[in-house]
């Protein structure tokens, strides 16, 4: 027979951090108490490792049916509702932050319409250049400004997307190109050359990414 002694008396003791001496000496008590700690324990885990997952839901209320001692009352399941949305609370946030994260600087060079792994181009491919929302690009050709895309702002060559911007350029000429990431450039805008641009950039201790890209 199941002692239900615990989720009406006991579960308040431990709430509140002061002794209860019948779950020491009761197994069905004991037992509950337990499976109410790993849940508690298991909560900020759930979902660490697969953020996404599309099937994340029948996992947590699987894990709650689990851990759901027999005789649970209506007012117990609420108790196990209120651990649910909490879950879904920690994965949502964790799925907008993953979201947000992915999106990572990426340069690519486009040759008749396909992506290149490669960053060896042609006169005439064009350069692609992805990055999150916060960042500046600014592309040379050899040591002068090429193209400069401001975070957020379309112009020319440069196109908000809905986590950052796509910043497109074809390669006219051959030479040597670079591709500089500004992360929260501000109010800091490039002169025109690369030998100063990277000095202002340094001297305003602003975060880069520099890549070069040669073009035949």
């Amino acid at each position: 027979m199941s002692c239900e002694r615990y989720w009406r008396e006991g579960i308040v003791l431990v709430e509140h951090g002061l002794d209860d001496p019948h779950r020491e000496g009761c197994e069905s008590c004991t037992r509950a108490h337990a499976s109410r700690q790993e849940l508690i324990e298991a909560l900020p885990t759930i979902g660490a490792g697969d953020t996404g997952d599309p099937h994340w839901q029948a996992k947590v209320w699987r894990r709650l049916r689990e851990q759901r001692p027999r005789g649970l009352r209506r007012w117990h399941w609420q108790l196990a509702s209120a651990l649910a949305a909490a879950c879904f609370l920690v994965l949502w946030i964790g799925r907008d932050r993953t979201q947000i994260a992915d999106v990572h600087p990426r340069i690519e060079i486009i040759k008749g319409g396909v992506a290149m792994r490669s960053l060896a181009a042609h006169v005439g491919d064009h350069l692609r250049v992805t990055v999150g929302e916060t960042s500046d690009v600014w592309i040379y050709r050899v040591d002068r400004l090429a193209l400069a895309c401001r975070a957020r702002t379309p112009s020319a060559g440069c196109a908000p997307s809905a986590h950052g911007m796509v910043v497109d350029w074809r390669l006219s000429v051959p030479g040597q190109h670079w591709v500089l990431v500004i992360e929260a450039a501000g109010a800091l805008r490039p002169r025109g050359n690369l030998d100063e641009d990277l000095g202002a950039l340094e001297s305003a201790d602003v975060s880069y990414e520099k890549h070069r890209v040669p073009v035949r």
